[in-house]
């Protein structure tokens, strides 16, 4: 065989195949209907010259060339079709749902610690009113003072787009960071930022029930505040979860336990981020505006409420897997 020939001879083929390659390697719709059959045809004969070259030619580097540019041409040619926007949406809502209800004693543990914390500060402001300095930041004084006056602000159409990227900016990172302290505190961050939360939620209603104005309050932030402190208590349980593999391996290590928590916790700290994000315009344009009726407001979040729970105690169901006891964790089980 001589290689210089067979060069010569097929080198336009192998320009031209990687040519189309490099072209069709983010989508093969950049190429049109004759460079597809093109590619193809070309894929075939590199195909046969990579044959005839490994069985006739000890030339390692032309080998690995062909080798390299067949496995770029099959790639593309055997190229699974991608997944719709609206497929792969729907599968990640199935893995949400899925993943809440998986992890639920850890969500609802901290939706449990989120609520308490507010009824304590409640209750303790209530009963000792000194407290107040334990519940209530200083730089959030003004803050409550404005609620307290209970006026809601005129907003037009650019603010409130403003103000709805400014939440759909803010409110994930508090998402993010209630979920990622969690593996580096045990859950300590975790507890430590909705016992903050509560406290706050729990003293702002005590101070708007003061000078009669606590429906005002809950028709003003229960309608994003639903979909909002969903986002919250799920991060909330996502940092449990980290925080108990780190806690509790069990008969594995603190890293493979750890590795195993954190394929939910993810799913969970997403869904979290996802949730601020549709909050984000709800608070924006609905909650704070002056124009709608508080009972509107309170039926929106009431239906808004009711269909969260439809969703994560039915949606996706058909077709969930069944769990599995592990066997070291019913050998531990036994052990005890």
């Amino acid at each position: 065989m001589n290689e210089i020939l067979f060069v010569e001879e097929r080198e336009q083929d192998w320009r031209r195949l990687k040519l189309l390659c490099d072209r069709a390697d983010a989508s093969p719709a950049l190429l049109h209907g004759t460079e597809l059959r093109e590619l193809v045809r070309l894929y075939r004969r590199v195909s046969g010259d990579l044959a005839l070259v490994r069985t006739r030619s000890a030339n390692s580097e032309l080998i690995e060339f062909l080798n390299g540019l067949c496995a770029r041409a099959y790639a593309i040619v055997y190229r699974p079709r991608g997944t719709g926007l609206r497929k792969a949406m729907g599968a990640a809502a199935v893995q949400a749902a899925r993943t809440v209800r998986r992890r639920a004693a850890f969500v609802l543990a901290s939706g449990a610690m989120l609520l308490g914390f507010a009824l304590f500060a409640f209750v303790a402001m209530e009963r000792i009113p000194d407290s107040r300095e334990t519940f209530v930041p200083e730089q959030m004084e003004e803050v409550f003072d404005h609620w307290k006056r209970g006026d809601l602000e005129e907003r037009s159409s650019s603010e409130s787009f403003a103000m709805t990227l400014f939440y759909s900016g803010n409110n994930p990172m508090a998402a993010v960071s209630t979920g990622a302290i969690a593996a580096g505190t045990f859950g300590i961050g975790t507890l430590e930022i909705l016992r903050v939360n509560g406290g706050m939620l729990g003293a702002l209603s005590w101070d708007m029930r003061s000078v009669g104005k606590l429906g005002f309050l809950y028709a003003s932030i229960m309608p994003h505040g639903v979909t909002e402190l969903s986002g919250l208590v799920i991060a909330g349980g996502a940092g449990f979860v980290l925080g108990w593999a780190l806690l509790r391996p069990g008969r594995r290590s603190r890293g493979d336990a750890l590795r195993e928590a954190g394929k939910d916790a993810v799913v969970l700290l997403a869904t979290a981020v996802a949730l601020m994000f549709i909050a984000a315009p709800i608070e924006g344009f609905f909650s704070f505006n002056p124009r709608v009726p508080e009972w509107a407001k309170l039926s929106f979040a009431a239906l808004t409420a009711a269909a969260w729970a439809a969703f994560w105690i039915g949606y996706g169901r058909k077709g969930e897997p069944i769990e599995k006891v592990e066997p070291e964790a019913f050998v531990e089980t036994r052990l005890l």
